[in-house]
């Protein structure tokens, strides 16, 4: 359907509704009156129990979507952080067991002629 024949749509039921309201006995449309107070006041209820607890009327949730963004950077930021942790355990324990493994005493590693003798071409 396009949108001008959905307007028109609507306005035909909207006739036949009006149409059919003038029709009605004055009891049926009373209760239907009284039928409508009753959901508007139980609409109403939420709004004045939140406003009775201090908060504001028009709250919402709009809060929680803007700092949805912020608590997903905060996880990934603390979810790095912990894999980084735990990849600097590993590097560490490989260095230990290669110092354990190797035929060198750990102190030779301390010895500052030993490091440049390294460090010299041909070592």
């Amino acid at each position: 359907m396009s949108n001008s024949s959905e307007l028109e749509f609507a306005f035909q039921i909207k006739r036949r509704l009006n149409t059919g309201a003038d029709t009605l006995a004055s009891g049926t449309t009373e209760r239907l009156r009284a039928a409508r107070e009753r959901a508007l006041g139980v609409q109403r209820q939420p709004a004045a129990t939140a406003q009775a607890a201090g908060m504001p009327v028009s709250f919402s949730f709009g809060w929680l979507a803007q700092l949805t963004p912020l608590a997903v950077l905060v996880v990934g930021l603390v979810g790095m952080n912990f894999w980084q942790q735990s990849q600097r355990a590993v590097e560490i324990a490989d260095i230990d067991v290669q110092m354990l493994v190797d035929e060198l005493p750990p102190n030779a590693y301390l010895d500052k002629g030993f490091r440049a003798w390294l460090g010299r071409p041909g070592q």
